[in-house]
Protein backbone atom coordinates (compact mmCIF):
# COMPACT_ATOMS: atom_id res chain seq x y z
CA UNK A 1 0.00 0.00 0.00
CA UNK A 2 2.74 2.45 0.94
CA UNK A 3 4.69 1.57 -2.21
CA UNK A 4 1.64 2.35 -4.31
CA UNK A 5 1.23 5.87 -2.94
CA UNK A 6 4.96 6.60 -3.01
CA UNK A 7 5.04 5.67 -6.69
CA UNK A 8 2.03 7.85 -7.40
CA UNK A 9 3.84 10.82 -5.84
CA UNK A 10 6.95 10.13 -7.94
CA UNK A 11 4.91 9.88 -11.13
CA UNK A 12 3.09 13.10 -10.31
CA UNK A 13 6.32 15.06 -9.96
CA UNK A 14 7.61 13.61 -13.23
CA UNK A 15 4.41 14.67 -14.99
CA UNK A 16 4.61 18.13 -13.35
CA UNK A 17 0.89 17.98 -12.69
CA UNK A 18 -0.86 20.20 -10.18
CA UNK A 19 -2.84 18.67 -7.33
CA UNK A 20 -6.57 19.20 -7.39
CA UNK A 21 -8.88 18.54 -4.45
CA UNK A 22 -10.80 16.45 -3.68
CA UNK A 23 -9.39 14.42 -6.56
CA UNK A 24 -5.71 13.59 -6.44
CA UNK A 25 -3.25 14.73 -9.10
CA UNK A 26 -3.28 12.81 -12.42
CA UNK A 27 -0.63 10.15 -12.99
CA UNK A 28 0.27 7.84 -15.94
CA UNK A 29 -0.50 4.13 -15.89
CA UNK A 30 1.20 3.17 -19.17
CA UNK A 31 4.34 4.02 -21.13
CA UNK A 32 4.71 6.92 -23.58
CA UNK A 33 6.27 4.90 -26.42
CA UNK A 34 3.22 2.98 -27.64
CA UNK A 35 -0.54 3.46 -27.98
CA UNK A 36 -2.59 2.33 -24.97
CA UNK A 37 -6.40 2.47 -25.03
CA UNK A 38 -9.62 0.76 -23.85
CA UNK A 39 -8.98 0.38 -20.13
CA UNK A 40 -10.91 -1.87 -17.78
CA UNK A 41 -10.40 -2.86 -14.12
CA UNK A 42 -10.82 -6.14 -12.28
CA UNK A 43 -11.40 -5.53 -8.57
CA UNK A 44 -10.62 -8.52 -6.38
CA UNK A 45 -11.64 -8.37 -2.69
CA UNK A 46 -9.38 -9.57 0.09
CA UNK A 47 -11.19 -12.88 0.51
CA UNK A 48 -9.85 -13.87 -2.93
CA UNK A 49 -6.33 -12.47 -2.78
CA UNK A 50 -4.56 -10.56 0.01
CA UNK A 51 -4.79 -7.61 0.07
CA UNK A 52 -7.61 -6.13 -2.04
CA UNK A 53 -6.11 -6.14 -5.52
CA UNK A 54 -6.85 -4.21 -8.70
CA UNK A 55 -5.77 -5.42 -12.11
CA UNK A 56 -5.83 -3.02 -15.04
CA UNK A 57 -6.37 -4.52 -18.50
CA UNK A 58 -6.05 -2.58 -21.74
CA UNK A 59 -5.23 -2.72 -25.44
CA UNK A 60 -1.61 -1.87 -26.30
CA UNK A 61 0.42 -1.64 -29.51
CA UNK A 62 2.37 -4.91 -29.75
CA UNK A 63 4.30 -3.90 -32.87
CA UNK A 64 3.55 -1.84 -36.00
CA UNK A 65 1.11 -4.51 -37.26
CA UNK A 66 -0.34 -5.88 -34.03
CA UNK A 67 -2.08 -4.98 -30.80
CA UNK A 68 -2.25 -7.11 -27.66
CA UNK A 69 -4.01 -7.21 -24.30
CA UNK A 70 -1.80 -6.22 -21.38
CA UNK A 71 -2.34 -6.25 -17.62
CA UNK A 72 -0.90 -4.46 -14.60
CA UNK A 73 -1.34 -5.00 -10.88
CA UNK A 74 -2.22 -1.54 -9.55
CA UNK A 75 -1.86 -2.65 -5.94
CA UNK A 76 1.87 -3.30 -6.32
CA UNK A 77 2.35 -1.08 -9.42
CA UNK A 78 4.58 -3.81 -10.87
CA UNK A 79 5.43 -3.53 -14.54
CA UNK A 80 2.85 -4.40 -17.21
CA UNK A 81 2.77 -7.87 -18.75
CA UNK A 82 1.16 -9.32 -21.87
CA UNK A 83 -1.83 -11.65 -21.46
CA UNK A 84 -3.05 -12.09 -25.08
CA UNK A 85 -1.27 -11.30 -28.35
CA UNK A 86 -0.19 -12.77 -31.69
CA UNK A 87 2.02 -11.39 -34.45
CA UNK A 88 0.15 -9.66 -37.28
CA UNK A 89 -3.14 -9.82 -35.38
CA UNK A 90 -5.15 -7.39 -33.30
CA UNK A 91 -6.51 -8.08 -29.83
CA UNK A 92 -8.92 -5.35 -28.79
CA UNK A 93 -11.55 -4.24 -26.30
CA UNK A 94 -10.77 -6.35 -23.17
CA UNK A 95 -13.58 -6.77 -20.66
CA UNK A 96 -13.58 -8.69 -17.38
CA UNK A 97 -16.78 -10.72 -17.14
CA UNK A 98 -16.45 -13.10 -14.18
CA UNK A 99 -14.42 -13.57 -11.01
CA UNK A 100 -12.80 -16.93 -10.49
CA UNK A 101 -12.24 -19.30 -7.60
CA UNK A 102 -9.18 -21.12 -6.27
CA UNK A 103 -6.16 -20.32 -8.44
CA UNK A 104 -8.28 -18.49 -11.04
CA UNK A 105 -8.53 -14.71 -10.51
CA UNK A 106 -10.93 -13.76 -13.29
CA UNK A 107 -12.05 -14.37 -16.87
CA UNK A 108 -11.73 -11.68 -19.53
CA UNK A 109 -12.96 -11.43 -23.10
CA UNK A 110 -11.73 -9.57 -26.18
CA UNK A 111 -12.16 -9.43 -29.94
CA UNK A 112 -9.42 -10.57 -32.33
CA UNK A 113 -8.83 -10.93 -36.07
CA UNK A 114 -6.20 -13.65 -35.69
CA UNK A 115 -8.29 -15.98 -37.92
CA UNK A 116 -8.82 -13.44 -40.71
CA UNK A 117 -12.12 -12.06 -39.42
CA UNK A 118 -13.24 -10.64 -36.10
CA UNK A 119 -14.11 -13.28 -33.50
CA UNK A 120 -14.82 -13.13 -29.77
CA UNK A 121 -12.40 -15.00 -27.47
CA UNK A 122 -11.64 -15.17 -23.75
CA UNK A 123 -8.69 -15.97 -21.47
CA UNK A 124 -8.27 -16.89 -17.81
CA UNK A 125 -6.04 -14.90 -15.44
CA UNK A 126 -4.39 -17.09 -12.80
CA UNK A 127 -3.05 -16.09 -9.38
CA UNK A 128 0.52 -16.52 -10.62
CA UNK A 129 -0.30 -13.87 -13.27
CA UNK A 130 -0.16 -16.40 -16.07
CA UNK A 131 -2.96 -16.13 -18.63
CA UNK A 132 -4.53 -19.27 -20.11
CA UNK A 133 -6.00 -18.99 -23.61
CA UNK A 134 -7.13 -17.75 -25.99
CA UNK A 135 -10.31 -19.83 -26.02
CA UNK A 136 -13.12 -19.24 -28.55
CA UNK A 137 -16.19 -17.55 -27.10
CA UNK A 138 -18.25 -16.76 -30.21
CA UNK A 139 -16.81 -17.74 -33.58
CA UNK A 140 -19.02 -18.31 -36.63
CA UNK A 141 -16.77 -17.32 -39.52
CA UNK A 142 -18.38 -13.87 -39.75
CA UNK A 143 -17.26 -10.61 -38.10
CA UNK A 144 -18.42 -10.59 -34.48
CA UNK A 145 -17.51 -7.65 -32.27
CA UNK A 146 -18.52 -5.41 -29.36
CA UNK A 147 -19.21 -8.06 -26.74
CA UNK A 148 -20.97 -6.60 -23.70
CA UNK A 149 -22.03 -8.35 -20.49
CA UNK A 150 -25.02 -7.56 -18.35
CA UNK A 151 -25.64 -9.83 -15.41
CA UNK A 152 -23.90 -13.20 -15.26
CA UNK A 153 -26.75 -14.74 -17.26
CA UNK A 154 -26.67 -12.78 -20.51
CA UNK A 155 -24.43 -10.98 -23.00
CA UNK A 156 -24.83 -9.28 -26.37
CA UNK A 157 -22.69 -8.57 -29.41
CA UNK A 158 -22.86 -7.29 -32.99
CA UNK A 159 -22.42 -9.37 -36.15
CA UNK A 160 -22.48 -7.99 -39.69
CA UNK A 161 -24.79 -5.07 -38.84
CA UNK A 162 -27.11 -7.04 -36.53
CA UNK A 163 -27.30 -7.25 -32.73
CA UNK A 164 -27.53 -10.63 -31.01
CA UNK A 165 -28.07 -11.63 -27.41
CA UNK A 166 -27.61 -14.90 -25.52
CA UNK A 167 -29.58 -15.45 -22.29
CA UNK A 168 -29.44 -17.97 -19.45
CA UNK A 169 -31.84 -20.23 -21.40
CA UNK A 170 -29.04 -20.86 -23.89
CA UNK A 171 -30.95 -19.33 -26.79
CA UNK A 172 -29.26 -16.90 -29.19
CA UNK A 173 -31.66 -14.25 -30.46
CA UNK A 174 -31.24 -11.60 -33.16
CA UNK A 175 -32.61 -8.38 -31.66
CA UNK A 176 -32.36 -6.03 -34.63
CA UNK A 177 -30.69 -5.79 -38.01
CA UNK A 178 -30.41 -2.40 -39.70
CA UNK A 179 -26.80 -1.22 -39.51
CA UNK A 180 -26.78 -1.99 -35.78
CA UNK A 181 -23.72 -1.59 -33.56
CA UNK A 182 -22.44 -0.97 -30.04
CA UNK A 183 -24.86 -3.08 -27.96
CA UNK A 184 -25.00 -2.29 -24.24
CA UNK A 185 -26.67 -4.47 -21.60
CA UNK A 186 -29.10 -2.25 -19.68
CA UNK A 187 -30.59 -3.24 -16.35
CA UNK A 188 -32.29 -6.60 -15.94
CA UNK A 189 -32.83 -8.01 -19.41
CA UNK A 190 -32.71 -4.93 -21.68
CA UNK A 191 -30.20 -4.24 -24.45
CA UNK A 192 -29.61 -0.79 -25.97
CA UNK A 193 -27.79 -0.25 -29.28
CA UNK A 194 -27.24 2.09 -32.19
CA UNK A 195 -29.32 1.46 -35.30
CA UNK A 196 -29.24 3.08 -38.72
CA UNK A 197 -31.94 5.71 -39.25
CA UNK A 198 -31.38 7.08 -42.74
CA UNK A 199 -27.95 8.72 -42.87
CA UNK A 200 -27.80 8.90 -39.08
CA UNK A 201 -27.82 6.46 -36.16
CA UNK A 202 -30.59 6.38 -33.58
CA UNK A 203 -30.58 4.97 -30.05
CA UNK A 204 -32.87 1.95 -29.60
CA UNK A 205 -33.40 -0.81 -27.07
CA UNK A 206 -35.05 -4.23 -26.77
CA UNK A 207 -36.69 -5.75 -23.70
CA UNK A 208 -36.71 -9.31 -22.40
CA UNK A 209 -39.66 -10.87 -20.57
CA UNK A 210 -38.19 -13.51 -18.24
CA UNK A 211 -41.65 -14.99 -17.62
CA UNK A 212 -42.49 -15.50 -21.27
CA UNK A 213 -38.87 -15.93 -22.44
CA UNK A 214 -39.56 -13.46 -25.24
CA UNK A 215 -37.85 -10.33 -26.60
CA UNK A 216 -39.75 -7.27 -27.77
CA UNK A 217 -38.59 -4.21 -29.65
CA UNK A 218 -36.71 -2.39 -30.98
CA UNK A 219 -38.05 0.68 -29.18
CA UNK A 220 -36.66 4.13 -30.10
CA UNK A 221 -35.04 6.35 -27.48
CA UNK A 222 -33.53 9.01 -29.77
CA UNK A 223 -33.98 8.89 -33.55
CA UNK A 224 -33.09 12.51 -34.35
CA UNK A 225 -29.59 13.08 -35.71
CA UNK A 226 -26.54 11.01 -34.89
CA UNK A 227 -26.27 9.14 -31.59
CA UNK A 228 -23.24 7.14 -30.53
CA UNK A 229 -21.04 6.03 -27.62
CA UNK A 230 -23.72 4.36 -25.50
CA UNK A 231 -22.75 3.70 -21.91
CA UNK A 232 -24.63 2.28 -18.93
CA UNK A 233 -23.85 3.09 -15.31
CA UNK A 234 -21.90 0.61 -13.19
CA UNK A 235 -21.86 0.21 -9.43
CA UNK A 236 -20.64 -1.91 -6.55
CA UNK A 237 -23.44 -4.45 -6.52
CA UNK A 238 -24.67 -4.85 -10.10
CA UNK A 239 -26.69 -2.65 -12.40
CA UNK A 240 -29.89 -2.29 -10.38
CA UNK A 241 -28.71 0.85 -8.59
CA UNK A 242 -27.41 2.62 -11.69
CA UNK A 243 -30.42 2.98 -14.01
CA UNK A 244 -29.03 5.58 -16.41
CA UNK A 245 -28.15 5.03 -20.04
CA UNK A 246 -26.14 7.87 -21.62
CA UNK A 247 -24.97 8.58 -25.16
CA UNK A 248 -23.51 11.31 -27.36
CA UNK A 249 -26.00 13.20 -29.52
CA UNK A 250 -25.08 15.52 -32.39
CA UNK A 251 -26.96 18.76 -31.70
CA UNK A 252 -26.19 21.23 -34.50
CA UNK A 253 -22.43 21.81 -34.60
CA UNK A 254 -21.79 20.30 -31.16
CA UNK A 255 -21.94 16.95 -29.41
CA UNK A 256 -24.12 16.90 -26.28
CA UNK A 257 -24.82 14.11 -23.79
CA UNK A 258 -28.35 12.73 -23.55
CA UNK A 259 -29.69 10.24 -21.02
CA UNK A 260 -32.56 7.92 -20.19
CA UNK A 261 -33.76 6.57 -16.84
CA UNK A 262 -34.43 2.86 -17.31
CA UNK A 263 -36.37 2.58 -14.01
CA UNK A 264 -38.78 5.43 -14.67
CA UNK A 265 -38.81 5.24 -18.50
CA UNK A 266 -38.08 8.92 -18.96
CA UNK A 267 -35.33 11.16 -20.28
CA UNK A 268 -32.82 12.61 -17.82
CA UNK A 269 -30.77 15.78 -18.24
CA UNK A 270 -26.99 15.91 -18.32
CA UNK A 271 -25.51 19.31 -17.49
CA UNK A 272 -23.58 19.88 -20.73
CA UNK A 273 -21.19 22.80 -21.19
CA UNK A 274 -22.93 25.16 -23.62
CA UNK A 275 -21.15 25.92 -26.90
CA UNK A 276 -18.68 23.04 -26.69
CA UNK A 277 -18.42 19.36 -27.53
CA UNK A 278 -19.34 17.08 -24.62
CA UNK A 279 -18.39 13.45 -25.19
CA UNK A 280 -17.80 9.97 -23.76
CA UNK A 281 -20.02 9.98 -20.66
CA UNK A 282 -19.36 7.53 -17.83
CA UNK A 283 -21.39 7.10 -14.66
CA UNK A 284 -20.79 5.25 -11.42
CA UNK A 285 -23.14 4.60 -8.51
CA UNK A 286 -21.61 3.32 -5.28
CA UNK A 287 -23.45 1.58 -2.48
CA UNK A 288 -21.13 1.69 0.49
CA UNK A 289 -21.19 -0.89 3.27
CA UNK A 290 -19.60 -0.97 6.69
CA UNK A 291 -19.79 -3.36 9.63
CA UNK A 292 -22.84 -1.38 10.77
CA UNK A 293 -24.71 -1.79 7.47
CA UNK A 294 -25.33 0.29 4.36
CA UNK A 295 -24.45 3.90 3.74
CA UNK A 296 -26.41 5.81 1.10
CA UNK A 297 -25.33 5.41 -2.50
CA UNK A 298 -23.08 8.08 -4.00
CA UNK A 299 -23.12 8.93 -7.69
CA UNK A 300 -20.41 10.34 -9.94
CA UNK A 301 -20.36 11.26 -13.62
CA UNK A 302 -17.44 12.03 -15.91
CA UNK A 303 -17.05 13.14 -19.53
CA UNK A 304 -14.70 14.84 -21.99
CA UNK A 305 -15.28 18.42 -23.18
CA UNK A 306 -13.40 20.99 -25.26
CA UNK A 307 -14.80 23.99 -23.39
CA UNK A 308 -11.26 25.33 -22.82
CA UNK A 309 -10.04 24.68 -26.37
CA UNK A 310 -8.32 21.50 -25.24
CA UNK A 311 -10.29 18.29 -24.73
CA UNK A 312 -10.18 17.88 -20.97
CA UNK A 313 -11.71 15.36 -18.55
CA UNK A 314 -14.31 16.60 -16.07
CA UNK A 315 -15.95 14.83 -13.14
CA UNK A 316 -18.62 15.76 -10.63
CA UNK A 317 -21.09 14.39 -8.11
CA UNK A 318 -24.20 13.31 -9.98
CA UNK A 319 -25.44 14.64 -13.30
CA UNK A 320 -27.27 17.73 -12.00
CA UNK A 321 -24.30 19.15 -10.09
CA UNK A 322 -22.56 22.05 -11.88
CA UNK A 323 -19.37 22.01 -9.79
CA UNK A 324 -17.20 20.05 -12.23
CA UNK A 325 -13.53 19.37 -11.53
CA UNK A 326 -11.02 19.35 -14.39
CA UNK A 327 -8.99 16.28 -13.49
CA UNK A 328 -6.77 16.09 -16.58
CA UNK A 329 -5.24 19.47 -15.58
CA UNK A 330 -4.64 21.39 -18.81
CA UNK A 331 -3.25 18.65 -21.02
CA UNK A 332 -3.97 18.84 -24.73
CA UNK A 333 -6.11 15.93 -25.93
CA UNK A 334 -7.96 13.53 -23.62
CA UNK A 335 -10.76 11.06 -24.30
CA UNK A 336 -12.93 8.21 -23.02
CA UNK A 337 -12.92 8.63 -19.23
CA UNK A 338 -14.24 5.71 -17.18
CA UNK A 339 -15.14 5.54 -13.52
CA UNK A 340 -14.27 2.49 -11.45
CA UNK A 341 -14.70 2.01 -7.71
CA UNK A 342 -13.09 -0.26 -5.11
CA UNK A 343 -15.06 0.10 -1.92
CA UNK A 344 -14.12 -2.47 0.73
CA UNK A 345 -13.50 -2.23 4.47
CA UNK A 346 -10.58 -4.61 4.70
CA UNK A 347 -7.11 -3.83 3.35
CA UNK A 348 -5.42 -2.65 0.19
CA UNK A 349 -6.79 0.19 -1.91
CA UNK A 350 -9.79 0.81 0.33
CA UNK A 351 -12.48 3.31 -0.62
CA UNK A 352 -10.80 4.45 -3.83
CA UNK A 353 -12.73 5.77 -6.81
CA UNK A 354 -10.69 5.73 -10.05
CA UNK A 355 -11.23 7.87 -13.12
CA UNK A 356 -9.10 6.44 -15.96
CA UNK A 357 -8.88 8.06 -19.39
CA UNK A 358 -6.86 8.15 -22.62
CA UNK A 359 -4.43 11.06 -23.06
CA UNK A 360 -2.57 11.84 -26.29
CA UNK A 361 0.97 12.89 -25.41
CA UNK A 362 4.22 12.72 -27.36
CA UNK A 363 2.61 11.11 -30.41
CA UNK A 364 0.98 8.22 -28.53
CA UNK A 365 -2.12 7.50 -26.50
CA UNK A 366 -1.42 6.81 -22.83
CA UNK A 367 -3.68 5.80 -19.97
CA UNK A 368 -3.82 8.34 -17.16
CA UNK A 369 -5.76 8.22 -13.92
CA UNK A 370 -6.67 10.05 -10.76
CA UNK A 371 -8.29 8.80 -7.57
CA UNK A 372 -10.21 10.09 -4.60
CA UNK A 373 -11.09 8.59 -1.26
CA UNK A 374 -14.84 8.08 -1.33
CA UNK A 375 -15.33 8.62 2.40
CA UNK A 376 -12.95 11.47 3.17
CA UNK A 377 -13.00 13.39 -0.13
CA UNK A 378 -13.79 17.04 0.54
CA UNK A 379 -17.02 16.95 -1.44
CA UNK A 380 -17.70 13.23 -1.19
CA UNK A 381 -20.82 13.52 0.92
CA UNK A 382 -22.67 16.13 -1.09
CA UNK A 383 -26.09 14.72 -2.04
CA UNK A 384 -26.46 13.75 -5.67
CA UNK A 385 -29.89 15.38 -5.84
CA UNK A 386 -29.59 18.39 -3.56
CA UNK A 387 -33.19 19.42 -4.19
CA UNK A 388 -34.44 16.10 -2.78
CA UNK A 389 -33.06 16.76 0.71
CA UNK A 390 -31.50 19.84 2.32
CA UNK A 391 -30.58 20.94 5.82
CA UNK A 392 -30.77 24.46 7.25
CA UNK A 393 -28.97 25.96 9.05
CA UNK A 394 -25.87 24.11 7.97
CA UNK A 395 -23.45 24.26 9.80
CA UNK A 396 -25.63 24.26 12.94
CA UNK A 397 -25.10 24.40 16.67
CA UNK A 398 -28.39 23.69 18.47
CA UNK A 399 -30.84 22.44 15.84
CA UNK A 400 -31.16 22.01 12.08
CA UNK A 401 -34.28 21.60 9.97
CA UNK A 402 -34.17 18.82 7.39
CA UNK A 403 -36.51 19.38 4.46
CA UNK A 404 -37.09 16.67 1.90
CA UNK A 405 -39.25 15.97 -1.11
CA UNK A 406 -41.11 12.72 -1.67
CA UNK A 407 -41.86 12.17 -5.36
CA UNK A 408 -44.63 9.66 -4.63
CA UNK A 409 -46.36 8.03 -1.68
CA UNK A 410 -43.79 5.82 0.01
CA UNK A 411 -42.33 4.56 3.26
CA UNK A 412 -39.72 7.17 4.17
CA UNK A 413 -36.81 6.83 6.60
CA UNK A 414 -34.51 9.69 7.62
CA UNK A 415 -31.31 8.67 9.45
CA UNK A 416 -28.11 10.34 10.66
CA UNK A 417 -24.72 8.59 10.16
CA UNK A 418 -21.19 9.49 11.14
CA UNK A 419 -18.31 9.17 8.68
CA UNK A 420 -17.40 5.68 9.86
CA UNK A 421 -20.79 4.43 8.68
CA UNK A 422 -22.29 4.07 12.17
CA UNK A 423 -25.93 5.09 12.41
CA UNK A 424 -26.30 7.85 15.03
CA UNK A 425 -30.03 8.41 15.06
CA UNK A 426 -33.22 7.53 13.22
CA UNK A 427 -35.21 10.74 12.95
CA UNK A 428 -38.32 9.36 11.30
CA UNK A 429 -39.73 6.19 9.74
CA UNK A 430 -43.22 6.73 8.38
CA UNK A 431 -45.42 6.59 5.30
CA UNK A 432 -45.42 9.91 3.47
CA UNK A 433 -47.53 11.20 0.62
CA UNK A 434 -46.11 13.10 -2.33
CA UNK A 435 -44.82 16.56 -1.44
CA UNK A 436 -42.39 18.49 0.76
CA UNK A 437 -41.91 17.35 4.36
CA UNK A 438 -39.52 18.24 7.19
CA UNK A 439 -38.05 16.99 10.44
CA UNK A 440 -35.59 18.54 12.90
CA UNK A 441 -32.41 17.21 14.46
CA UNK A 442 -31.12 18.58 17.75
CA UNK A 443 -27.62 17.13 17.39
CA UNK A 444 -28.26 14.19 19.73
CA UNK A 445 -27.95 10.46 19.17
CA UNK A 446 -30.54 7.77 19.89
CA UNK A 447 -29.47 7.67 23.55
CA UNK A 448 -30.10 11.40 23.97
CA UNK A 449 -26.41 12.36 24.20
CA UNK A 450 -25.05 15.30 22.21
CA UNK A 451 -22.83 14.17 19.33
CA UNK A 452 -19.29 15.56 18.99
CA UNK A 453 -18.69 18.44 16.61
CA UNK A 454 -17.94 17.18 13.12
CA UNK A 455 -19.37 16.08 9.77
CA UNK A 456 -22.42 13.82 9.59
CA UNK A 457 -24.55 12.42 6.82
CA UNK A 458 -28.32 12.79 6.73
CA UNK A 459 -29.95 10.10 4.55
CA UNK A 460 -33.38 9.90 3.02
CA UNK A 461 -34.50 6.41 2.00
CA UNK A 462 -37.66 5.87 -0.02
CA UNK A 463 -39.05 2.67 -1.50
CA UNK A 464 -36.52 2.59 -4.34
CA UNK A 465 -33.97 5.39 -3.90
CA UNK A 466 -31.37 6.84 -1.51
CA UNK A 467 -30.59 10.54 -1.12
CA UNK A 468 -28.18 12.25 1.25
CA UNK A 469 -26.72 15.53 2.35
CA UNK A 470 -23.77 16.55 4.51
CA UNK A 471 -24.42 18.19 7.89
CA UNK A 472 -21.78 20.00 9.93
CA UNK A 473 -22.38 20.07 13.66
CA UNK A 474 -20.45 22.73 15.61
Amino acid sequence: MKKFYILIIILVFVAKAQSQEPWGPPFPLTDSLSDNVNATLSILPAEMIQPDTLYLLWEKSYDSQSTGIYARNLTTMAGPFMVAAQLNAHFKYPRVFRRGTGDTLFYFSYETDMNGNWDLYYSIMMKNEMALGPFPFIRSGLNERSLHFGDIQSFSWEKEGSVFVKTFTGDTVKLASDSCSNPVQVGDGDVAYEMGAGPDHGTYYSKYDYTMNLWSGPFPLDINGTNTHLTFGNDSYGDVNAPYLFWQHKNGPFWVIEGFDIFDSQSVSFNNFTGSNNMSPSYCSIIMTTDQGYLPNMDFSTFASDITGNTEIYVNMWIYDTSYSNISVNSVNNAHPQLFNNFHFSSGLDNQLFDIWESYRGGHWQLWATTRDILTGEDALKGYSAWMIKCSPNPFKDETRIEYFSGKASLVTVDIYDLSGRKIKTLITTSEGQGIHSVTWDGKDDSGSAVPAGIYVCTLKTADRFYNCKIICR
